[in-house]
Parts: C-alpha cells; sequence; structure tokens
C-alpha cells in the first residue's frame, strides 16, 4: 500500500476523532461486602456480618450472593448519542425490579441512570472460583457486558467497553472444613475487596467507519 493512501487513511481517523462525542463512562468501585440476592427486587442487602454457609449440607439451598458495580455514561458533546448496554447490565425501575438496560438516547449534555453491572451466583458456584484460582484456572463465574456508544453519522464512530467483574468473594474457612466465608479483610493485603478482579478505567475500543450502512470500516494501523 502506497505512503499517500496510508496517510490519507491517517487524515481521516484523525478528523473522525476530532469530530467524535466526548461520551465518558465512570465506573465505580464494586459493591462490598457481595449483597445477598433477594425476591424483592433492588437495592440488594449483605449477608449479615459473619455468615457462613457449610458444604455439602448447604449445597442444595438456594443462598446466592450478588455480584454488582455500578456505571454511568455522560454524553458531553453537543449531539445527541444512542448508548446499547449488551450483557448483565441492569438499571432499577420504580418498583424496585431490576430489569435490562438495553438501549438509551443520551440528549447533549445528558447523564444516564446509574446502570448496573450485576449477576447473582450461589454460594457453591462462587466457591468454584476460588476453586479454580487455587488451581490457576480461568474463573468460572464472571459478569460480563459491553457498552457501545454512537451518533447518528454514517461516516462516523463507535466506541465500545467491554466490562468484567469476576474474583472469589468466598474462602474457606481455615479452621473448619467445608465452612465457607466471605472474604476476610487482612492485615497486609487490605480489605475483602482484593479478592474481586475488576477494573474501575476500562478501555475504550473505537470502530471508524467509512459507512455504516454499506458496513465499510477504515482499516486500524497495523491491520492494513
Amino acid at each position: 500500500m502506497e505512503v499517500s493512501q496510508l496517510t490519507g487513511f491517517d487524515a481521516i481517523r484523525a478528523r473522525l476523532d476530532s469530530e467524535a462525542p466526548k461520551v465518558t463512562l465512570t465506573v465505580e468501585v464494586p459493591e462490598w461486602e457481595p449483597l445477598a440476592w433477594t425476591p424483592h427486587g433492588m437495592p440488594c442487602i449483605p449477608w449479615p456480618s459473619g455468615h457462613s454457609w457449610h458444604f455439602p449440607r448447604d449445597r442444595g439451598q438456594e443462598h446466592r450472593l450478588v455480584l454488582q458495580q455500578v456505571l454511568v455514561l455522560e454524553n458531553l458533546s453537543d449531539r445527541r448519542v444512542e448508548a446499547r448496554f449488551v450483557g448483565d447490565l441492569v438499571v432499577s425501575d420504580e418498583d424496585r425490579w431490576p430489569r435490562a438496560a438495553g438501549v438509551i438516547v443520551l440528549e447533549a449534555g445528558e447523564q444516564s441512570e446509574k446502570v448496573y453491572l450485576q449477576r447473582d451466583f450461589t454460594i457453591k458456584e462462587l466457591s468454584e472460583n476460588f476453586t479454580a484460582k487455587q488451581a490457576g484456572q480461568v474463573l468460572p463465574r464472571k459478569v460480563l457486558s459491553t457498552v457501545t456508544v454512537e451518533d447518528d453519522r454514517d461516516n462516523g464512530n463507535t466506541d465500545r467497553w467491554d466490562l468484567l467483574l469476576t474474583g472469589c468473594p468466598v474462602h474457606p474457612d481455615p479452621e473448619r472444613d467445608g465452612v465457607w466465608m466471605i472474604a476476610r479483610h487482612h492485615l497486609t493485603e487490605g480489605s475483602g475487596l482484593r479478592a474481586l478482579d475488576y477494573e474501575l478505567v476500562p478501555s475504550r475500543q473505537r470502530t471508524h467507519w467509512l459507512s455504516r450502512a454499506q458496513g465499510r470500516k477504515l482499516a486500524e494501523p497495523g491491520r492494513l
């Protein structure tokens, strides 16, 4: 590919970046301690301090913990944008019931309501995360989602954030076989929050479009 063509692509990319709506994604520190799932909607509440679970005695009981992280989108540009939430993302409706966040439109200068990256797991499922980590394996229980934002231009950009929340919030009690507890505060490692894996500044991935309608993307550097 000729140098002049590469230079042209760089100029197009720079123009699209300069014209892109400025949208920020703010992600809060996950809720700690983990919340107890409830059939009565949101907000969830923590388990009583010091609560423990015994396997196999409690295996058949639906004791569930909620891993939760709050995020907010803000449209700092002068035009409206569409935000699409896919995966384990919910909002709380007027009756406090969680519902899929779905697709929203943010007007210029508008901020979204709180969106919850959230999923509930049984205690047994979360114990499997701890076992996997001890074995050096990928954690099987995760909260996953994707946020995408774009404006109405055919020749524009799509911004995407991939979100992940996982970890080992329940640990075996070192003094009682078969007993599991919420990760405790550690004298040197800090609060039990250290047991969760999450990001506060997730990476933004940007797709530059020559034409959305025609599915034509601008080639990224290194992929020409």
